[in-house]
């Protein structure tokens, strides 16, 4: 991610706090626990104590955008745009190449090996789902022009396999 980030600076409006999210949204990451966003951003606030506050709730607020998988609850135009950003970094491999997806979803499914397949079928259909029900998957023009079209043809292949 943090390649992608260098060839999108320009559209990241505080670039540090930006950073700091991606290198820390999954430093605490166990599919079994719930909370790996707020235990990565304690693990943050304790590695950089003496960093400027502001910076580090920035950075915070853009590691629960991921770990929520939506949009700060703020009225920050630039926050709300740096959050919509790394969520489309987050989401690209979902517009992948069929062979690229494939080996994701494998790794993904990998993750949650604690569950059955009826379970992971039926979380993850209805994750897939509630991303299709959406006019956009992608919140930013690049990546909706870039990716769009081939994620939903992803995730409607992958909800076939799925069953759901």
């Amino acid at each position: 991610m943090l390649a992608e980030a260098e060839e999108v600076a320009q559209a990241i409006a505080e670039r540090t706090a930006f950073v700091l999210a991606v290198l820390f949204h999954r430093a605490v990451f166990n599919r079994r626990i719930g909370n790996g966003g707020e235990q990565s951003a304690a693990l943050m606030r304790r590695m950089l104590g003496g960093a400027p506050e502001r910076l580090l709730a920035r950075a915070e607020a853009l590691i629960m955008t991921v770990q929520r998988q939506e949009l700060p609850d703020t009225t920050d135009p630039s926050l709300r745009g740096d959050a919509a950003l790394l969520l489309d970094m987050d989401r690209a491999v979902l517009g992948a190449p069929a062979a690229a997806f494939a080996a994701h979803e494998a790794a993904y499914r990998a993750e949650y090996a604690h569950l059955g397949e009826d379970a992971y079928a039926a979380g993850r259909s209805a994750e897939l789902r509630l991303l299709l029900w959406r006019d956009r998957i992608f919140l930013t023009d690049r990546y909706y022009l870039e990716h769009e079209r081939r994620a939903r043809r992803n995730i409607t292949g992958l909800l076939e396999r799925l069953g759901g």
